[in-house]
């Protein structure tokens, strides 16, 4: 397989703004769809909805359903998931290390750069 070959297939996971923040949310545990969409904030039921498909329609998170009194609906991380976080978070920590150039270029929304879990938080870049 050949650079852009790699490239062609990463994009659609890498591409959208609430992607990196729902797989670094489901690495910490697993959330119902409600309390993603409350951790997330302003992300819409639709928009929240599209992302957790195509996210299942990878492989990178698993949908589970419980059937009790009330149907429980409950996403959580998969083994293959959990191998992007590492190359996930090297993407964001040098979005923000380049954050100048790339959002002068780009013209990326400010809450792009908030960066979800990330075990660098509060610790400044260079």
């Amino acid at each position: 397989m050949n650079k852009m070959q790699g490239s062609k297939m990463a994009s659609p996971i890498f591409i959208g703004r609430w992607t990196p923040k729902i797989l670094f949310s489901l690495k910490e545990r697993t959330h119902r769809h409600g309390e993603l969409r409350r951790h997330l904030g302003s992300v819409s039921q639709r928009m929240l909805t599209r992302t957790l498909r195509k996210l299942e329609s990878t492989g990178l998170i698993a949908r589970h359903v419980t059937r009790s009194k009330a149907i429980t609906v409950e996403y959580s991380l998969t083994q293959f998931g959990r191998t992007i976080i590492t190359p996930l978070r090297g993407m964001c920590r040098w979005a923000k290390r380049y954050r100048r150039q790339v959002s002068a270029d780009v013209h990326l929304p400010e809450t792009f750069w908030v960066e979800t879990a990330s075990p660098q938080r509060g610790r400044s870049s260079k």
